[in-house]
């Protein structure tokens, strides 16, 4: 008896969860996107639900949700508890209206200085007896160092590297960054028998200059994404340490098609007198970012578009924006084929299909100098390209774009 009561007790339980599981507020619930702005929030949640966030505080849910949680960050992370104990679901809560960004698609020349001296690579002097020597590498500097000081004199640039160095004698002391560490090294400069001149044996170097994509930039403040990946030295891998630099109006002169196993190519060029568009003030994982020193307008979105969440994006037909010839940049369609789900920046969150014949016939594809060409999907900014798939042109990376912007955001109040 005592067994069959147990059972009745568990039947009708298990019916009333499944019943509640199908009810129209746990729908409502299950519906909610994974990034949410309060207002939906507080328009969707009822009783019994409650919240908890950060410190697991937990929260009734009130008609006004903003002005319990006015003190805490625009983005944060938020469970929906049912009861106030039984976890439901968790979504990002995000308090401040969406953002409103202008589209790219621009070919930009990138001009960039790095702090200090970066050590490219170490070779041999030939010292008064013909014996050849590497002090740098012997006092165990490493291509990749970038030289920050010598003798605790801060070192602007390889000119002023080179000044300091080459006309001291004896042990100086070299003061360099290496994986965010730093450290010192003690070298003694050898007289170079070719041109009776000091040298310690290391190559160095402190700017680089490319092509690359505008993404967009926040139509309020103008502050910029671009590239979808860092600029690193071509020698030696490093992500370069931004001094400063300009993204500068690029003029196409020509295209090399992508081929299977050989990526294509922009050809663009800039100088003095093309127009500059705007300050380098980060050069981080996902791309370069700064200030735009005035509006880029965009004839094809001239109100802009919203920055979408990682999570709106979908599997389907979406739109690149990219210029490959004097025209500027034109829309071309391509399809989103894999997401990757992701709770944090990273910089690989689709891959994207290229499957206009019009970029195809003219490129072969995804090239280099399109990294930073915009995609666009249901009138949202969702993603920005970042790599080519080398054995298969047509497909690529793509990094979300929200993760640019916020990652950007996050280098800036470091």
């Amino acid at each position: 008896m005592r067994r069959r009561i147990v059972s009745c007790i568990g039947f009708i339980l298990c019916t009333l969860v499944v019943c509640f599981s199908l009810s129209e507020p746990m729908r409502i619930v299950r519906e909610l996107p994974e990034y949410s702005e309060l207002s939906a929030i507080a328009d969707a949640l009822e009783v019994p639900f409650s919240i908890a966030y950060q410190k697991r505080q937990v929260a009734g849910v009130s008609s006004d949700l903003s002005e319990s949680l006015s003190d805490e960050p625009d983005v944060a992370n938020l469970d929906i508890m049912l009861f106030g104990v039984i976890p439901v679901r968790q979504i990002v809560m995000v308090k401040n209206t969406r953002t409103v960004v202008m589209p790219g698609g621009e070919s930009v020349g990138v001009t960039l200085y790095t702090k200090g001296a970066l050590v490219v690579g170490l070779g041999g002097i030939a010292n008064s007896e013909g014996i050849q020597e590497s002090p740098a590498k012997t006092a165990g500097i490493r291509a990749g160092d970038v030289v920050t000081s010598v003798n605790d004199i801060t070192i602007e640039d390889s000119d002023d590297f080179l000044k300091i160095y080459s006309t001291t004698q004896g042990e100086i002391k070299v003061t360099v960054e290496r994986n965010g560490e730093v450290k010192d090294f003690f070298v003694t400069p050898v007289l170079d028998a070719t041109d009776n001149t000091y040298k310690i044996g290391m190559w160095v170097r402190d700017s680089t200059a490319g092509v690359g994509t505008l993404s967009f930039y926040d139509s309020n403040t103008l502050q910029y994404c671009a590239l979808g990946h860092p600029i690193t030295d071509v020698d030696t891998g490093v992500t370069l340490n931004v001094k400063n630099g300009e993204i500068i109006q690029s003029k196409i002169l020509g295209i090399s098609q992508g081929e299977n196993g050989q990526p294509g190519e922009i050809h663009g060029s800039f100088g003095s007198g093309s127009q500059r568009l705007g300050s380098i003030e980060k050069n981080y994982d996902y791309g370069i970012s700064g200030q735009l020193y005035s509006k880029i307008e965009n004839s094809l979105y001239p109100d802009g578009l919203l920055l979408g969440f990682p999570e709106e994006a979908q599997l389907g037909e979406a739109t690149i924006l990219t210029s490959i010839n004097s025209s500027g940049v034109q829309k071309f369609t391509c399809e989103v084929i894999k997401l990757y789900p992701q709770r944090e920046a990273g910089s690989k969150g689709m891959v994207i299909k290229i499957t206009d014949q019009r970029l195809i016939e003219q490129t072969g594809g995804i090239i280099q100098g399109m990294s930073g060409s915009p995609i666009i999907q249901n009138r949202l900014l969702i993603g920005v390209v970042t790599h080519v798939f080398v054995n298969d042109p047509l497909k690529g990376y793509c990094i979300y774009a929200y993760w640019m912007k916020e990652s950007y955001t996050d280098t800036l109040n470091k």
